[in-house]
């Protein structure tokens, strides 16, 4: 966000002529929901793969859980390994995109959020010709050549969010192609190098994990947000706390400027609690204090900031 505080120093010799509320621009970029629709800030996750008894199947699961949950915690969480991935047996006939299904294991794993990898499918694999490995040391005579092994594949991710209002489950499907390599001494038959190119399908798991987090972390918009001053050093210093993202620190000097007997302030004071609560997202209690300040003495901007709360509540 841009620094408000060379603006505020060069306002303050214009005080002196002006008593009532001065107004400034903030240009800040807000969280979004994100490309799926769903909007998981200030959430917990926990991704959850399906185990079929296969060893391909639970080897790539087991990465494109890996890769999925990683993007999460960048996305999120600063990139803090804080998103916990579980294995459930598979059962035959099981429906797991139920709600019933998905509500339970959210009980059991205890998030906000949980992620369900359905156990994926494969397509026809297609070799590569080998290409003898290039490079200068010695390498053993069983991996002189490389070759890509493409596989088809697709892939469903179910999604409850037990604090979605809509309290439904998202179901997200995708397909592509892996390309994991075998290594072979140029005599290994088709189908020895596509067992080989399974065998290491995990590390291309990972990346697909990683591509289909994108569309589950927040897009970002840019909003112009005003807040109201006056005269005087605490509001002042409330202003470059919030300048500063210290959204806190605004909020307890705002509080105690509550204490006048001048509406108009005490409205100005209410309204920047709003705006402040509206960028923590705290939507409820900034429509609380809204109102507050509505009641108090509406000021022009309320409408403007009501609208956005409204519009993130939704």
């Amino acid at each position: 966000m841009r620094s408000i505080r060379f603006l505020l120093a060069a306002l303050l010799p214009l005080m002196s002529v002006s008593c009532g509320p001065l107004s400034y621009t903030m240009d800040v970029e807000m969280r979004d929901v994100s490309r799926s629709g769903l909007d998981l800030g200030k959430k917990t996750f926990s991704v959850v793969y399906i185990d079929s008894g296969a060893r391909t199947d639970s080897v790539f699961s087991a990465s494109v859980s890996e890769g999925l949950a990683e993007k999460l915690e960048s996305g999120y969480f600063s990139g803090e390994r804080v998103i916990g991935i579980y294995r459930i047996p598979g059962t035959e006939g099981a429906e797991y995109s139920s709600k019933d299904t998905l509500l339970n294991i959210l009980m059991d794993v205890g998030t906000d959020v949980v992620f369900l990898l359905e156990v994926p499918e494969f397509g026809t694999p297609v070799v590569q010709a080998p290409k003898r490995v290039e490079t200068g040391g010695r390498i053993s005579a069983d991996s002189a050549f490389v070759a890509e092994v493409k596989i088809p594949f697709s892939i469903r991710i179910d999604v409850y969010d037990a604090m979605n209002p809509e309290d439904s489950v998202f179901s997200f499907t995708g397909r592509s192609v892996a390309v994991p390599v075998a290594y072979t001494d140029g005599n290994d038959s088709q189908e020895a190098l596509v067992a080989k190119g399974f065998a290491a399908i995990g590390e291309s798991g990972r990346a697909v994990g990683r591509s289909a987090g994108e569309s589950f972390v927040s897009t970002w918009v840019n909003e112009n947000l005003q807040l109201v001053y006056y005269e005087g050093s605490a509001w002042i210093e409330a202003a470059e706390a919030a300048s500063d993202y210290r959204w806190k620190d605004a909020i307890d000097i705002w509080i105690r400027l509550l204490d006048t007997g001048n509406l108009q302030k005490r409205s100005c004071a209410q309204y920047n609690i709003a705006l402040a609560c509206y960028m923590t997202g705290e939507y409820e209690l900034a429509s609380e204090w809204l109102d507050r300040s509505d009641e108090t003495g509406p000021i022009s901007l309320s409408r403007g900031l009501r609208q956005r709360i409204e519009a993130r509540k939704r």
